[in-house]
């Protein structure tokens, strides 16, 4: 659209110049939505830190450790599924599990 010398098409022009968004407007937006994206991964690494075992308790795990523990967590619990047997998985040498925290003996 051109502008035509008159006030008509000088309004035209401004009503289309502010129709369109500002860089800032969808910089912010954008940053709204990383944001949002970010405390949702956040909280679903805290959820996974509590369902993990670990000792203490109270300590605060890296998300690539609570990824990396995550892991060893599910094939130790695959491998108690798997034998079908609690106590078999857990007559080898190790003291204490360290997933299922039980103290063992030495066999």
């Amino acid at each position: 659209m051109e502008f035509d010398g008159g006030s008509n098409g000088f309004q035209k022009n401004s009503i289309i110049f502010n129709q369109v968004p500002s860089k800032k407007r969808i910089r912010s937006g954008a940053n709204a939505r990383e944001r949002d994206r970010t405390q949702s991964v956040n909280s679903a690494f805290d959820v996974l830190r509590n369902m993990i075992p670990i000792d203490p308790p109270d300590r605060k795990l890296s998300k690539i450790e609570t990824l990396q523990l995550a892991t060893k967590y599910i094939n130790h619990l695959s491998q108690i599924l798997t034998s079908g047997n609690y106590e078999q998985e857990h007559s080898t040498t190790y003291d204490v599990c360290i997933f299922c925290l039980t103290n063992k003996t030495n066999s």
